[in-house]
């Protein structure tokens, strides 16, 4: 109790009335307030009590006031302490986060310019190697300069460009005027090496030259430019007039490294460029490299090499003297220049950490250019022209000469630029360093001075609750007593006991009960039933909504390749492409409001100019059909790591026409939108005649498109199209340049390794350290990637199967990295000695996969995913480079084994519904188990399985076995000439996936010797099944076949039965697989037909077959069709486990061995010819993928304001 609470209760009960001597008469009313007294004795003394208890009440008050001041002022001091605290704590913590920001934006500026200038001296050195290598053979030959041709050209440049990031290195010699006549004589007698280098590099120029590569030839005079704005605009011979722009004569583009698939840029005088012509002056008068200001260079190399000109370029001219005593530079004139075709873009990437974004860097040169980057990693992004940094970090701003080394003092008179690049953070880089730490700390002392705050408050409320209760009962009391009755009593406040207890809870979805997980089938059987519902209604005495529209275009896009494609996916999978694929056309029409019509099938129908009307329409579709093709050709190369092999491959075919269209919805049944007239059957006739990768256009759209000035878009095709119902038609392509590249073939990059069997062998010591280089192919790496997918999610389902065993107490924790399990090849026995008649599979746990977890719920620990592309990678290098047994026909061996597993029901699913309404068993839980023979319901197994196939080939030669042991390889010795490379394969893989580098990942798989052994069985079974010529083996594996199925009593237990089946039929499933493309599309067939052909006509040629495969090819693929192909279909078929999958495989193995019956004689003398055709091209594998029925598509930009989307 305070203070003045307890003066105030003192003076309430000790203070008599007047006139009493010490209160001593009143010792019966003691206890009584001198109001009560005075109220029960008469009220003679009320006026004097009263009085006293006035000064009680102020004194009472004053005291009170100086109370509440005092907590007042401890309250605000306690909270100006804390504001101010707390200001100094957020200063001082946002201070050193500023000065760590800014102390590591300038630590990376250093790095940045160091870099970028070791970059820049890096590209000098390369080019004056170059220049001084050119020197050095000419003075050698000591022939008439400048007439001198370098050997080798292509190779030597193609190695200094590869160095220096150079886009195209030229030598340029300097002509003058009275040796104009002799240089044209030579080039022209030496314009032979520009076929040499197009021969050396045929994708870059097969779809510019042709399959032949056949190069026009060269200007026979020296020309200069009439434009230099444009410079293939136009030319002149210099005779006309006779001009030099130069001091020393005329520089003329020589050779070229990468060689140009249009000569025309030979003999043109590139001195009459302004900017060439300005640089050359400074280089005459230093006699030293000069760099030039930014310019398009595209015209020197157009075509050849793949660039973005929109970002900004220099060239580096560095002099060739004839002479290479540099003391003598000043005394002699130089007999031509290098030019070095340099993007900017080379300068600025792979500088900063992947963590690291968000650093500008502007370029500035004398020449008044400005141009803008932003390092995002190891990435430059082009931001555009002009100095684009924020302002706001200027004062941050680190600023250093770029390339120090080529300035120079020039004349007055002599215009040139020098470089200097500035630094500066972004926001996001400071973000990067910018927390939340220093309003937390600032947050947490303000709350510590709260508590205290709180705690005095809350004493004080307490102190103050005890007074005031005190006081009232004092005071009630008082007017008790004093009036004798109660007085002006006060009813307490009734609660309200009328809360809001009612709260409506709509559940509107009870109405439409549709349950998320239900299956795909019953899902879209419910969207079709509902939309008919939604449509029956609807009535019908309404006029139709219906219109012509005169003048529309109307688009047809499919996509080449899908039907062969389709046929070895997973219907999820088809679906996921053409949902990817539609939707992100879907956005780019919303962009160009431009009106899907449908997709049928895998066909695209768009129109523009309805059903809002615009005279541009034809404008607006042609970009979107240029759109929609660079679009397909990113979401493919995309889609290829989860879609699997071949995805990337796919790419579209589009045909438009224009002209008048029928268009409105047409009701009834499922009422759509749709079109009518020839308008639209003649861009489906359009769409059928063109050829992937192009953009094929009726004539009506090409005088369309002429009307609005783009005719420099379109080029008539040469051919004349006959369509059906329209006869011979005259058509066009949207811009030939559109066409695709040559085609990704897929090819292994991989280095030949020596068959070996030594288990310690070096490249399993340092395979794991040693993944596949992601620059090299980009399809190996999606490959890679694909199958680093595939096995994530099997280890996700193992992990998930082991946990809940673990939880219910089915196994122990066992295997760690302390103690690793481990497993392999009993000692003195081979591979082929492993093969087992039965291996045993674990029984079916119902309990354990009801209490399972959802494996894509699991998240794979980094340490194993990084391992398990590590391995994938070593294995993918483990491959050679054969045309059939590679890592791509692995992969696509590996899908078929994924479809097949996946096509197996299984008995995870019969858990789920086990049990009846009643809460009875229903069905076995072991039934589905027994029927599928136990392969689905381990996922180790199945992990197994594909692991086999993804192996089954590794370090194959190229040959057969038969001829290794022929030729008496040291592995025929090795495995004692039985399944040579098949136990060779199993030998080198399973060393390396024992490797130590892949313990987590392995003992993510394998936690028991049990399990590592068994693992061990299915891959030794599944890989030495792929031995089918081995007659042998394949006698013992029809005898198991026939033990196994055989409808005769079997005096085995019902467990080893069933153990026996599960293993021949996983056998035979990876034999199905290894020849999946003779059970699967026409399309697919051919192509893994045509290069196992190659294959083997390769042993021939290079004398390791004795037989010309060309003389039995035909009647052995009839008879392997017969003999083994369609049997092996029809046991898939009979076992009876693979539903749906093995009528599919018959059917498609019965189909084309018919169409090869009927065509194979002509389609292996199209081999033979292809053969030829690719024989003298040294990039072999790319020409073969281009010439098989499935192709690649790489996009190519378009030029041209068609590009302006």
């Amino acid at each position: 109790m305070s203070e003045a609470s307890l003066s105030d209760h003192e003076a309430f009960h000790e203070d008599g009335p007047p006139g009493s001597v010490n209160g001593g008469s009143h010792s019966g009313k003691k206890g009584m307030s001198s109001s009560a007294e005075s109220v029960l004795s008469g009220g003679s003394d009320h006026n004097g009590g009263s009085s006293t208890n006035s000064d009680e009440r102020i004194v009472s008050k004053e005291e009170n006031m100086a109370v509440r001041r005092s907590k007042t002022v401890v309250l605000v001091i306690i909270a100006v302490t804390a504001l101010a605290f707390g200001a100094a704590t957020y200063l001082f913590t946002n201070n050193e986060e500023t000065d760590d920001y800014e102390t590591q934006f300038r630590d990376f500026a250093y790095e940045v310019t160091t870099v970028a200038h070791a970059e820049a001296v890096n590209v000098f050195g390369l080019v004056e190697s170059l220049a001084l290598a050119v020197s050095s053979f000419a003075i050698h030959q000591e022939t008439e300069l400048p007439n001198i041709l370098v050997p080798h050209f292509e190779e030597k440049g193609k190695h200094n460009n590869a160095l220096s990031k150079a886009l195209q290195v030229s030598i340029v010699p300097i002509v003058s005027m009275d040796k104009i006549a002799s240089w044209e004589s030579f080039s022209v007698a030496n314009q032979g090496w520009v076929q040499e280098g197009v021969n050396q590099t045929p994708h870059l120029h097969e779809d510019f030259l042709g399959a032949d590569l056949k190069v026009p030839p060269i200007n026979t005079n020296v020309h200069h430019f009439v434009d230099a704005e444009d410079p293939k605009s136009g030319s002149v011979p210099v005779e006309s007039p006779s001009v030099d722009f130069g001091p020393g004569g005329h520089g003329v583009v020589w050779q070229q490294s990468p060689a140009p698939h249009d000569p025309s840029i030979i003999n043109f005088d590139i001195l009459s460029h302004p900017v060439f012509a300005r640089v050359y002056h400074g280089m005459w008068e230093t006699k030293l490299p000069v760099m030039s200001e930014v310019t398009d260079l595209s015209f020197l190399y157009e075509g050849a090499v793949k660039d973005d000109i929109t970002h900004p370029h220099s060239f580096l001219m560095h002099p060739i003297f004839p002479t290479m005593d540099e003391d003598e530079y000043e005394n002699v004139e130089p007999w031509g220049f290098i030019v070095a075709a340099i993007p900017w873009d080379a300068y600025f990437t792979n500088l900063l950490p992947e963590s690291i974004n968000g650093i500008t860097v502007v370029l500035h040169n004398t020449c008044g250019e400005h141009y803008t980057y932003r390092l995002n990693g190891p990435e430059a992004v082009f931001v555009g022209a002009g100095d684009l940094h924020d302002r706001h970090y200027n004062s941050l701003g680190v600023q250093t000469v770029f390339a120090e080394f080529l300035t120079y003092d020039f004349s007055e008179t002599l215009e040139h630029c020098e470089y200097d690049i500035r630094l500066y953070p972004t926001s996001d880089f400071e973000e990067e360093y910018r927390t939340s730490k220093p309003w937390i700390y600032a947050v947490v002392v303000v709350l510590v001075f709260m508590f205290t705050a709180g705690v005095f408050l809350g004493y004080d409320f307490l102190v103050q609750r005890r007074q005031r209760r005190t006081v009232l009962k004092a005071k009630q009391t008082n007017k008790i007593v004093a009036a004798l009755f109660p007085s002006n009593v006060r009813d307490r406040l009734l609660k309200d006991a009328a809360e809001q207890a009612e709260q409506q809870l709509e559940e509107k979805n009870n109405k439409a009960k549709f349950k998320f997980g239900g299956a795909q089938k019953d899902q879209l059987k419910m969207f079709m039933d509902e939309e008919e519902e939604q449509h029956k209604h609807q009535p019908y005495n309404t006029k139709p909504i219906a219109d012509l529209f005169p003048s529309a275009t109307v688009m047809f896009a499919d996509i080449v390749g899908f039907t062969a494609w389709s046929s070895v996916r997973e219907p999820s999978q088809v679906f996921t492409l053409l949902e990817t694929v539609y939707h992100a056309f879907d956005e780019l029409a919303k962009r160009r409001r431009v009106f899907k019509v449908e997709t049928v099938g895998d066909c695209y129908v768009a129109v523009a100019g309805l059903p809002d009307p615009r005279p541009d329409h034809v404008l607006v579709m042609a970009r979107f059909a240029k759109e929609c093709l660079h679009k397909m050709g990113h979401l493919t190369k995309d889609l290829e790591v989860i879609l699997g092999p071949d995805t990337g491959d796919l790419s579209l075919r589009i045909g438009l026409h224009s002209g008048p269209v029928t268009a409105g919805v047409l009701r009834g049944d499922k009422s759509r939108f749709q079109l009518f007239g020839d308008t639209v059957n003649t861009a489906a006739r359009m769409e059928g005649t063109g050829e992937r990768g192009r953009i094929h256009l009726s004539e009506e759209t090409g005088k369309e498109l002429v009307k609005f000035n783009k005719g420099h878009w379109i080029k008539q095709r040469s051919d004349l199209v006959v369509a059906k119902g329209k006869g011979h038609m005259s058509t066009y392509w949207l811009d030939p340049k559109l066409r695709s590249a040559a085609s990704v073939s897929g090819k292994d990059t991989s280095q030949n390794s020596s068959p070996s069997a030594d288990k310690d062998a070096s490249f399993i010591k340092t395979g794991p350290s040693k993944p596949v280089p992601s620059n090299e192919d980009a399809k190996m790496q999606r490959l890679i990637g694909w199958n680093t997918d595939v096995l994530g999610r099997l280890i996700k389902q193992i992990i998930a199967r082991r946990d809940a065993q673990m939880k219910l107490g089915r196994i122990q924790q066992v295997g760690t990295k302390q103690s690793p399990v481990l497993a392999g090849q009993p000692a003195g026995s081979m591979v082929l000695d492993e093969v087992k008649e039965i291996i045993h599979l674990p029984a079916f746990d119902a309990v354990v996969v009801e209490n399972q977890a959802e494996p894509s719920a699991i998240t794979l620990d980094e340490e194993i995913l990084g391992q398990l592309k590590a391995l994938v990678g070593a294995i993918a290098q483990l491959y050679n480079g054969n045309p059939f047994h590679n890592f791509e026909h692995a992969s696509h061996v590996t899908m078929s084994v994924v479809k097949l597993l996946s096509r197996i029901t299984t008995a995870d699913a019969l858990a789920e519904r086990k049990k009846d309404e009643n809460g009875e068993e229903d069905i076995n839980a072991h039934s589905l188990h027994d029927f599928t023979y136990g392969i689905t319901s381990d996922p180790l197994t199945q992990f197994a399985c594909v692991f086999a196939a993804l192996i089954h080939d590794v370090d194959h030669t190229g040959v057969p076995n038969a001829q290794l042991v022929k030729e008496g390889a040291h592995i025929a010795k090795v495995y004692k000439e039985k399944s040579v490379a098949e136990q060779n394969s199993v030998d080198i893989a399973w060393n390396l996936f024992m490797n130590d580098n892949f313990l987590d990942l392995r003992m993510s798989i394998c936690r028991t010797s049990e399990e590592l052994n068994r693992f061990r069985e299915l891959v030794v079974n599944g890989v030495m099944a792929t031995d089918i010529v081995d007659k042998e083996l394949k006698a013992l594996r029809n005898g198991r076949w026939e033990r196994a199925f055989s409808e005769q009593a079997n005096p085995e237990s019902e467990y080893d039965a069933l153990n026996r089946k599960a293993t021949i039929v996983i056998e035979h499933l990876i034999q199905a697989s290894d020849v999946a493309h003779t059970m699967q599309h026409w399309h697919i067939f051919r192509k893994w037909n045509e290069n196992l052909f190659r294959e083997m006509y390769k042993a021939y040629v290079e004398g390791r077959a004795e037989k010309n495969p060309a003389e039995f090819w035909y009647k052995g693929e009839i008879g392997f069709f017969d003999f083994y192909v369609i049997p092996l279909a029809k046991k898939l078929d009979s076992c009876g486990v693979f539903g749906v999958s093995s009528h599919e495989y018959l059917g498609y193995a019965q189909a084309n061995r018919d169409e090869w019956e009927r065509r194979g004689e002509d389609i292996v003398k199209e081999y033979i010819e292809n053969w030829k055709e690719i024989k003298q091209a040294p990039q072999e594998e790319q020409a073969v993928e281009d010439s098989t029925p499935v192709e690649s598509f790489e996009q190519e930009p378009i030029d041209g304001d068609l590009d302006n989307v």
